[in-house]
């Protein structure tokens, strides 16, 4: 999942009068994707998300340091739970926990340490990222899973592109860009820093303390 930072967007104001008013200003700091399945969407598919749901906690109803951008899908999914020992994208490195493997899934990478293990778990309980047929959480009309694995197949087809010299980044970026999953695209090309970078950098609102060792290269 992208680590993001809101902070590096500077027009914002600390309040909004209606919750709704921030959606432009909270795709000017993070682009047009879901802060959580990093689904690419158009303005209209994308919710003003409440970290700390609205209801519960009416104080933050109308604060910036309480939105992130969401769609639909994990909007209604994580309603209004309780958002207590998990991981989020603009508090933590969000990157480094998940494996996106081939066919659309995500798990927590079992080399980390316990902790850190369940509060990355948690953070997929909390908008149910492994929804997918035959598990619990998945709706039929719902193609997080299958659009998660068009990405990962396009980028793997760029990979090998990209080996052999048949396209430059350039492309990789305006793919990455149109079809969404930051995640598939970075586990991708891992060994290509260079990809790295640029992915990093293209993407607004990109949390870049976590990637200093690729973006100094």
């Amino acid at each position: 999942m992208r680590p993001v930072d809101k902070g590096l967007f500077q027009g914002n104001q600390e309040s909004y009068l209606t919750y709704g008013d921030a959606k432009d200003d909270l795709i000017t700091a993070l682009g047009c994707f879901c802060s959580y399945c990093e689904r690419q969407g158009f303005r209209s598919a994308l919710d003003v998300e409440h970290i700390q749901h609205k209801d519960n906690f009416p104080a933050l109803a109308f604060e910036w340091s309480n939105f992130l951008l969401s769609c639909t899908n994990c909007n209604s999914i994580k309603g209004t739970k309780a958002v207590t020992d998990t991981l989020l994208p603009d508090r933590d490195n969000t990157y480094d926990v998940f494996m996106y493997l081939e066919g659309g899934f995500i798990q927590v990478k079992p080399d980390i340490d316990d902790d850190l293990k369940d509060k990355a778990q948690a953070l997929i309980n909390l908008v149910r990222l492994d929804r997918v047929p035959g598990r619990r959480g998945y709706l039929g009309k719902d193609t997080l899973w299958q659009n998660r694995k068009e990405s990962w197949e396009l980028a793997n087809r760029y990979l090998q592109k990209y080996q052999n010299e048949g396209c430059d980044i350039e492309i990789i970026i305006d793919l990455a860009l149109g079809y969404g999953f930051w995640s598939v695209w970075m586990q991708v090309f891992v060994d290509f820093p260079d990809v790295q970078k640029e992915l990093i950098n293209a993407f607004t609102g990109t949390q870049k303390k976590f990637f200093q060792q690729i973006l100094n290269l």
